[in-house]
């Protein structure tokens, strides 16, 4: 087996013309980019009024997951607050439409918001999103389906605190809410939960039911009292995302999820989360905050028209763990078009702690994965991690150290040899190249891809193990 191996100078990546490649230097927000460029974000929050909190908010509209991958690119109205300390910051996306490549699913203009507030001895983080129309079924081509449709979607998510302490709030409310089912359905055939469902609407005709707001609460308690999702038979079934948060001596958090929808009709099944706001706050945070975790993968393919990633990411909380390690597992993940990709055994790992009296404000944060599989290569790699630890004195320049661990690589059952920091090799037959240790390093910290997957053919790139350690003082 042939395999080359080449340094390139300052670990920059000359990807051939049909990769795509990731840039080293993008910030770790969950998987989204910024909302706002760091350097704007930080010169805004020099004339906010600062607290002794952390805050952070990510709301959006719609999203799609499959085997617990994003399909980042169908993440629309992403409204998304990076930890700051500042209060008064508002960030606001709207979409016009989003269709998630699927025709029996249509999201009409999405608001989202989050803003971060001071008012009297209250301080506080709110996340709100609002969608104007969601059409589920229908009939397309041959095919009718039951329709479900929901007007005014809003979901609303706040982590606050008071004297008395810290507190949350989550809810949810739509204008309308309208479900038809196919003609000649037997209402008193259909499952006993979605009967339970239709029971706080109108019934217009055998088969058509509305409701508007009055009615939603109701809607949404049902949703929450069953354990399984509610089948609508010929269509998918409908469930509650969730709605949840906790609050202790130290920070509070509020998160909700108005509604997973599971179309199964049609060609193709499709998990379509709908209005998701989720916020938290904590303290105290006397040096900065910290913008710190990991991802396990970013998946780039066809010239950045998919991107794919955000295995379940992982984040410091912006005020730290106060000096614990903080450890979450996800057993498997997978992305299966357009180039299967296989992960086995990820592991996040985050640790943050600030000592006012020497204003230094310290941490790291830890990206492991156990196995990585791409069939179509024969391609294998183990034991693939990557480490960015973070100390910073206040008024000074974020001190910086990363590394990263490769066990083993093979093609074909063949091993290939493992790069060192800052090195290319490429794999056998031309396939591709792969590329250790992409580092970006600026005043507020570092972030470091361990391992970078290029695949000439398929015009695939892939990054591996993916974290970030940064500090900032606003």
């Amino acid at each position: 087996m042939n395999s080359t191996t080449r340094r390139r100078l300052g670990g920059a990546l000359a990807v051939r013309a049909t990769a795509l490649g990731l840039t080293a230097g993008l910030a770790l927000t969950g998987g989204s980019a910024s909302a706002v460029p760091a350097a704007t974000a930080e010169r805004a929050a020099q004339a906010a009024q600062l607290s002794d909190f952390g805050y952070r908010g990510d709301v959006y509209g719609v999203k799609l997951v499959t085997d617990s991958v994003e399909a980042l690119n169908l993440k629309d109205a992403h409204a998304q607050q990076l930890c700051t300390r500042a209060v008064g910051q508002v960030v606001e996306r709207t979409s016009v439409a989003s269709v998630p490549d699927n025709p029996l699913i249509h999201v009409s203009a999405s608001t989202s918001r989050t803003e971060t507030y001071a008012s009297g001895n209250q301080h506080g983080v709110r996340g709100t999103n609002t969608i104007g129309d969601i059409t589920i079924g229908g009939t397309v081509g041959p095919l009718t389906t039951p329709k479900l449709v929901i007007k005014g979607l809003q979901t609303t998510a706040e982590a606050f605190n008071t004297p008395q302490g810290y507190g949350h709030a989550e809810s949810f409310t739509f204008a309308s809410i309208s479900l038809e089912l196919l003609d000649n359905t037997l209402v008193e055939s259909l499952p006993p939960e979605l009967q339970q469902l239709l029971a706080p609407l109108d019934q217009v005709t055998d088969t058509v039911f509305t409701g508007t707001q009055q009615a939603a609460q109701q809607v949404f308690q049902v949703l929450s009292d069953v354990t399984e999702p509610i089948q609508i038979p010929g269509l998918g079934s409908i469930a509650l995302g969730y709605e949840n948060g906790r609050a202790n001596a130290n920070n509070a958090q509020s998160q909700a999820s108005a509604l997973r929808i599971d179309v199964t009709a049609g060609e193709r099944r499709q998990l379509v989360e709908l209005g998701t706001a989720r916020v938290r706050m904590g303290g105290p945070a006397p040096v900065g905050v910290f913008r710190s975790g990991g991802t396990a993968m970013d998946y780039q393919a066809l010239q950045g028209a998919l991107r794919f990633g955000n295995v379940q990411h992982k984040a410091l909380p912006c005020q730290g763990s106060r000096g614990r390690t903080q450890t979450y597992r996800v057993a498997a993940a997978s992305q299966l078009v357009p180039v299967p990709v296989l992960l086995d055994g990820v592991t996040y790992q985050v640790n943050g702690d600030q000592m006012k009296a020497k204003k230094v404000a310290k941490g790291w944060s830890r990206t492991a994965i156990s196995s990585v599989s791409i069939p179509s290569a024969q391609l294998v790699v183990s034991d693939v991690s990557s480490r960015a630890a973070m100390r910073q004195k206040t008024g000074k320049r974020v001190t910086s150290k990363i590394s990263t661990a490769i066990g083993a690589i093979t093609v074909g059952g063949q091993a290939v040899p493992v790069p060192a920091p800052g090195e290319v090799v490429e794999l056998p037959n031309g396939i591709g190249e792969i590329q250790r240790q992409l580092v970006d390093t600026g005043y507020r910290g570092s972030q470091v891809i361990a391992l970078r997957i290029t695949l000439y053919s398929e015009a695939v790139v892939i990054d591996l193990a993916r974290t970030a350690g940064r500090i900032y003082a606003k």
